[in-house]
C-alpha cells in the first residue's frame, strides 16, 4: 500500500527581549508555552514539523539581546525553556544554520545543540564535532525516509573559528550540491532549508533564484527558505517539487518598523510513496499566522495565531481586521509570480 505523511514547516523563531520578558513567571523562570498554544494542535497533528531556530540557547543572562558595536548587528540569546515549549508545540526538527547561530560564539552554538539533544529534538546545520558534521539528519516517518539539510548565508560577520569551519553549513553551492547528491542515496525525500535572501524584501534576489534553480536541478524535493523576515513566493512543480523562498517569521516582534514581520505561514505538504518507491508531493496548503500582542496587567502577552481560510471573515473588531489583513497579504505574496 502507498505510504503517506504530512510535513509542516514554519519560518524564523526569533525571540527578542520583550518576548522573553513577557514569558517570565518569577525571578528566573520562564514559560513560553502560551505563545504557541493556538498553533500547537496543527503542528502536533503533522507527522514531521520543521522550524528555524534563529537564536542560541547559550545559558542565563541578565540581558538576552545585545548589540555588536563592531558589526552593527543585534545578537540574541534565549532561556532554555524555549526548547521545551517548541518540543511540546510539536517540533521534530529545528534547523540551526542561520546568521544568529554564532551570537554567543562557538560556546553558545555548542550549548544550543546540547539543549536540543537533551530534549530529543533533531537538528541540522550546525555541529559540535567534525564527525557530527559528516552525518546527515534523517527522519524515518511511516516508512518514508526524509533527509534534511540546512545552510546559512552568513554569521553576521562573527568569525567562525579557523580550526572549526565545519561547525556551520554556509551557502557554498559546491558543498550544497555535493551534500544533496550524497543525501539522496540514503533517503526517499530530500528537504533543503536555506537561510538566504535580503531582509524585508518580498521578492527573491538573483542569488536566491540561482541557488534554488541549482538545488532543484540536482534533485531537491522540497526547499524551505528563511531569513528575509517577510513572506516571499512559493512555487509548486506539480507532484514533484516545492519551493518557498521565505516563510517569514513564525515568532518575532515587529522588526525594522515593518508590520509584515509579524506575519508567517504554516506550510503543510502531503507526501506519498507508492509501491514502487516513487514520491509525489500534493499541492501545498498554507495557513497564514500572525503574532498578536495584548496589553495585560504586567505588560504585554504575545501569541502566534493561525488564520484559518474559513471563518476569519466572521471575526469582528480590530483583531479580526488585523488577522484578515495579515492573511490576505501573506497569501498574495505566496502566490506572486517570481520575476
Amino acid at each position: 500500500m502507498p505510504q503517506e505523511i504530512t510535513i509542516a514547516a514554519v519560518g524564523d523563531i526569533l525571540m527578542s527581549t520583550s518576548l522573553i520578558e513577557s514569558s517570565k513567571r518569577d525571578s528566573d523562570m520562564y514559560d513560553f508555552s502560551s505563545i504557541f498554544r493556538h498553533v500547537a494542535p496543527m503542528l502536533q497533528q503533522a507527522d514531521l514539523t520543521i522550524g528555524n531556530l534563529e537564536i542560541p540557547l547559550a545559558g542565563r543572562e541578565k540581558r538576552y539581546t545585545k548589540k555588536n558595536h563592531r558589526t552593527g548587528f543585534y545578537m540574541f540569546n534565549c532561556p532554555d525553556e524555549l526548547a521545551q515549549a517548541l518540543k511540546d508545540t510539536g517540533f521534530d526538527v529545528l534547523t540551526t544554520a542561520n546568521n544568529h547561530c554564532m551570537d554567543r560564539g562557538i560556546k553558545g552554538l555548542n550549548r544550543t545543540l546540547v539543549v536540543l539533544d537533551q530534549l530529543g529534538i533533531a537538528h541540522t546545520g550546525t555541529y559540535r564535532t567534525k564527525e557530527d558534521a559528516q552525518q546527515f539528519t534523517i527522519q524515518e516517518v511511516e516508512g518514508i525516509k526524509v533527509g534534511i539539510l540546512a545552510y546559512s548565508k552568513s554569521t553576521n560577520k562573527i568569525p567562525v573559528p579557523s580550526h572549526q569551519t565545519w561547525c556551520i553549513n554556509l551557502t557554498d553551492e559546491r558543498k550544497m550540491l555535493s551534500d544533496l547528491k550524497e543525501l539522496k542515496k540514503h533517503v526517499d525525500l530530500a528537504v533543503v532549508c536555506v537561510h538566504f535572501g535580503v531582509e524585508y524584501k518580498h521578492m527573491p534576489s538573483l542569488k536566491q533564484k540561482r541557488i534554488v534553480h541549482s538545488l532543484l536541478a540536482a534533485g531537491a524535493d522540497i526547499i524551505l527558505g528563511s531569513h528575509p523576515h517577510v513572506i516571499q513566493p512559493a512555487v509548486y512543480l506539480e507532484n514533484k517539487q516545492f519551493v518557498v523562498y521565505s516563510m517569514g517569521n513564525f515568532i518575532s516582534t515587529t522588526l525594522n518598523n515593518n508590520p509584515y514581520t509579524r506575519n508567517g505561514v504554516i506550510v503543510q505538504l502531503r507526501v506519498t510513496k507508492d509501491e514502487d518507491g516513487r514520491i509525489t508531493i500534493a499541492e501545498p496548503e498554507f495557513t497564514p499566522t500572525r503574532v498578536c500582542k495584548q496589553v495585560v496587567t504586567k505588560g504585554r502577552r504575545y501569541q502566534v495565531v493561525p488564520i484559518p481560510q474559513v471563518g476569519i471573515a466572521r471575526q469582528a473588531g480590530k483583531k479580526g481586521e488585523e488577522l484578515r489583513s495579515a492573511a490576505k497579504h501573506t497569501l498574495r505574496m505566496l502566490r506572486s509570480e517570481v520575476e
